[in-house]
């Protein structure tokens, strides 16, 4: 019979982050308080903030928007 996976891997995986002197201030406490709610409200939640802060990475690496041009076309920008 395969073996099963420990049903609590992620517990020690949040324990190896929150103990992890690299770690941040901030992903600690949100690992912390996203224990402490429900897994799947806390899973979706965590969903919607990853794709908000992948846009704004590839914003910030796309680097500043010029106000006069957003929204045009590139065909249009002189």
């Amino acid at each position: 019979m395969p073996k099963l996976k420990d049903p609590n891997a992620w517990f020690q995986q949040v324990m190896r982050v929150t103990q992890d002197p690299a770690a941040s201030d901030w992903l600690r406490n949100a690992l912390v308080a996203a224990v402490n709610r429900d897994p799947v409200d806390a899973a979706r939640d965590a969903e919607v903030l990853y794709k908000i802060l992948q846009q704004r990475a590839a914003a910030a690496q796309r680097g500043p928007v010029h106000t006069e041009t957003a929204g045009k076309s590139p065909k249009t920008v002189p």
